[in-house]
């Protein structure tokens, strides 16, 4: 994924908050307007706080103690600290207005400063965070994220704020809290491809560096959701179709994703990686016979991709396991269950079953010839040979190929199968 790059606001940044005016009645509220001229804001709270116990009501109060947590918040490093002291100002601001709807106009200005304030802090830490590197840089991009957070909390509706939130998240390696993010710039109409792919690329990410692999598909599940919003908005977008390509493939929704994989058929028959994934999906479906259709594809186009190999393979083994129940059944039908069989029905299922001998002979065959390739290639590579071993055995015992099968056995045994 590309590094995320932030997105400027079109807001003026100003820097003076103006406090609200009106009538020094209550000598609470006259005190924390005294205490805030001297900047002194932890008592200015503390006698706006005990006017508000005295009258909940009180509009110029919740109006005051807005302007004092305004005043403050530049004074105020602390990341988390600073966004509760933003959460409460914008409740005591919010409250104010209900209250009295004339203050909506000192309120909206007030929220708009704010805002700048907080996008230009973020724009700083932002700057700041790729001039650094390792835990200074993640530490740098998460202030910043807080800055962004803060300024969308301001302005809910701030699709720039949220998005560079996302950006500044996951450049700091928090995934989680950037998909939070992007998925809240969506909800609010955000249509850009762009994000669609971010966020699909971040659940990617978190599905990659789980520890606990059981929990990938679920993550992949929310890239499809993703992608397949994306593709309502972008519908012939190359790079959204092979993203969700990829995603169907890890997110274990067989059924879900095969209707997809036809559609697109036609635009992507000659990329072996779409083949390979649309023969892999169809075996978990047992349709073998599409499964070697697919996978053949794959290696016709690919004759070293091991996955695809060891697939047709298993494809060709599991196929002929299944005509070998056809010859049974054809054999079971020769023995006449105590009937007599006339001689023209003998000679049909003699037939019958020299034609499944011969197809069961040619999948084994077929079976073996690409397991052999995929064998030697994972030998050159010292890979893991368990499983193609295994798959080697049960091909070269139903060929009577009896030593050979003793051996892949014993190659089996020592991988652990």
């Amino acid at each position: 994924m590309k590094h995320a790059l932030p997105i400027m606001s079109g807001l003026l940044m100003i820097l003076i908050l103006v406090a609200a005016s009106g009538c020094r009645s209550n000598p609470n509220i006259e005190g924390a307007r005294l205490d805030l001229r001297n900047k002194n804001y932890q008592r200015a709270l503390t006698n706006i706080n005990r006017a508000l116990e005295n009258d909940p009501n009180n509009s110029e109060a919740f109006l005051l103690k807005g302007d004092i947590l305004s005043e403050m918040l530049p004074e105020v490093s602390d990341g988390a600290e600073r966004t509760g002291y933003v959460g409460e100002l914008i409740g005591a601001y919010a409250q104010a207005v209900t209250l009295d709807p004339e203050n909506n106009a000192h309120v909206t200005r007030q929220r708009f400063i704010l805002y700048g304030n907080e996008f230009a802090l973020a724009m700083e830490a932002y700057r700041d965070a790729d001039q650094l590197g390792g835990h200074e840089r993640a530490n740098q991009f998460t202030a910043a994220a807080r800055h962004f957070r803060n300024a969308s909390m301001i302005i809910p509706d701030s699709v720039s704020a949220l998005i560079n939130e996302a950006h500044a998240y996951y450049n700091a390696g928090q995934a989680q809290e950037a998909a939070d993010a992007y998925e809240s710039a969506i909800a609010l109409g955000h249509t850009d491809r762009d994000l669609f792919i971010y966020l699909a690329r971040t659940y990617e990410l978190m599905a990659v560096e789980l520890v606990d692999p059981d929990a990938q598909p679920g993550y992949y599940r929310q890239m499809v959701r993703t992608l397949q919003t994306a593709r309502q908005h972008y519908p012939g977008d190359g790079e959204i179709r092979k993203l969700l390509l990829n995603a169907y493939a890890m997110s274990e929704v067989t059924a879900e994703a095969l209707p997809f994989f036809e559609e697109i058929f036609p635009v992507e028959q000659d990329n072996h990686i779409y083949l390979y994934n649309y023969g892999t999906l169809l075996l978990h479906q047992e349709d073998y016979e599409g499964a070697i259709r697919m996978l053949s594809g794959a290696v016709a186009l690919d004759s070293s991709y091991v996955n695809a190999l060891f697939n047709l393979g298993a494809a060709h083994v599991n196929l002929g396991v299944q005509v070998d129940k056809s010859f049974q059944a054809v054999e079971d039908s020769l023995q006449g269950n105590g009937r007599r069989i006339a001689p023209s029905e003998i000679e049909r299922l003699e037939a019958r079953k020299e034609a499944i001998e011969r197809s069961k002979s040619e999948h084994f065959g077929q079976a073996i010839t690409h397991l052999e390739s995929a064998r030697r290639l994972l030998e050159n590579d010292l890979s893991d040979l368990g499983s193609v071993c295994h798959a080697l055995y049960l091909a070269y015992a139903q060929t009577n190929q009896r030593s050979r099968a003793e051996e892949a056995s014993i190659c089996a045994r020592q991988s652990g199968r």
